[in-house]
């Protein structure tokens, strides 16, 4: 189950976009089967690090997997992470367990041409 709660605040996108859609589906799939609920922190709704976030354009995604004490879980994020990249076409990206992405799954659509980060 992905449960759509933010951080800070409600979440919100401007446009529903398929490049989106297609993410949440391949979360939903993983959380089916890896029985792990996920937990959307942050869609286009809040101030991100950089102007140039995909977040603002509704083609990223924050995901997290916690404990019941609220700790995240890094193992379960992992394998998710790791499905995410096997499942993603180019042109996706999953940054996870790096500075700034430690503590959630960023994943996002990104138009431009360059290396695949994955």
């Amino acid at each position: 189950m992905i449960e759509f709660k933010g951080l800070r605040e409600a979440l919100s996108l401007k446009d529903v976009r398929h490049e989106l859609v297609k993410i949440l589906k391949e979360t939903a799939t993983w959380s089916a089967r890896a029985g792990y609920n996920v937990r959307c922190t942050s869609l286009n709704d809040h101030t991100h690090t950089s102007k140039a976030s995909k977040h603002y354009q509704d083609l990223a995604v924050d995901l997290v997997i916690s404990y019941k004490n609220g700790k995240p879980h890094h193992p379960a994020m992992s394998r998710l992470a790791q499905f995410l990249k096997s499942r993603l076409d180019y042109g996706y990206d999953v940054v996870h367990d790096v500075t700034g992405h430690r503590n959630h799954i960023h994943v996002e659509w990104d138009t431009n041409t360059r290396p695949r980060k994955n």
